[in-house]
């Protein structure tokens, strides 16, 4: 197999484990470079593929998508267009959104060498990823190693995004080969919002016996909303529900907690014993106090 063909397997295989366990949406910031991904993304008939010129917009995109918990494959070009998405990979990192990061980069001996649409990509996300990987160029002697490395991507994009950082080398257009072998049958073959969220017994999270306590519920709890108002009813407690909760339409909710804790005196006449918090915080900052 010639060199853009080890490239295109090698991309073709990273794709075929990531939608195998699940990954159903890629948004792509075309270019030249990230070529090889681009085709295989394509390639997968199960894969809705999103294309935004703006790299920006197109984190952001990518963002949205992930926030039922299942991460999107998110791919551009080298060189500033690999800046362009930290923006949403910030947001990404403090709301614990899964985003895969796919970064197309040049080769080795094309760094540090003035090589145009060429910037240093080592580590560019910072603490914001939950991990990076510089990989290198595809060989085909590592093939053992490719369906590992999309499934280590993976399963450290379940509270975040990472960053596959993937050299490629010209020609970019190559026809995939045979795919290695799956993995086990041991490895996890799914994800999704269900399995991606650690889950205790409410019971040990908080005391349920005060007569004065409140549920803020919030977005992407990975919690069923019938758990919630069952937990309401048992302890006769309010559900001030966020607008990104899926709780508003729930009978009782309260929704306009933000203006009736504005108001001083009944903010302190009602202030809580205990609070159950289920989900992400709440997006107003009059409740977050």
């Amino acid at each position: 197999m010639n060199d853009q063909g080890v490239q295109a397997t090698f991309c073709a295989t990273l794709v075929d484990e990531w939608a195998r366990r699940g990954v159903r949406r890629a948004v792509v910031a075309p270019g030249s470079r990230s070529t090889p991904m681009a085709l295989a993304l394509v390639a997968r008939g199960e894969m809705a593929v999103h294309v935004v010129h703006d790299e920006r917009a197109a984190g952001f995109v990518a963002l949205g998508l992930g926030l039922d918990g299942i991460p999107a494959a998110l791919l551009c070009t080298s060189g500033t267009a690999a800046a362009n998405l930290h923006p949403a990979v910030v947001e990404a990192g403090l709301s614990d959104v899964p985003m895969l990061v796919l970064t197309a980069d040049r080769p080795a001996e094309l760094r540090d060498v003035g090589a145009p649409q060429t910037i240093d990509q080592i580590h560019l996300y910072g603490r914001s990823v939950r991990w990076f990987h510089d990989a290198a160029v595809p060989d085909a002697d590592a093939v053992g190693s490719w369906r590992s490395l999309a499934r280590r991507a993976f399963d450290a994009a379940r509270t975040g995004p990472v960053h596959l950082n993937l050299p490629f080398r010209e020609p970019l257009v190559g026809q995939p080969g045979p795919l290695p072998p799956r993995l086990a049958a041991g490895h996890r073959d799914g994800w999704t919002a269900e399995t991606a969220t650690e889950r205790r017994s409410l019971t040990e999270l908080a005391p349920f016996d005060r007569p004065r306590g409140v549920i803020l519920a919030g977005g992407r709890s990975g919690v069923a909303p019938d758990c919630v108002v069952r937990l309401a009813a048992a302890t006769q407690w309010p559900v001030l529900a966020d607008p990104t909760s899926g709780l508003t339409h729930v009978a009782g909710a309260v929704t306009c907690a933000d203006a009736l804790l504005r108001h001083g005196p009944f903010a302190a006449d009602h202030a809580p014993d205990v609070v159950v918090r289920i989900g992400r915080p709440a997006a107003s900052k009059v409740l977050a106090r």
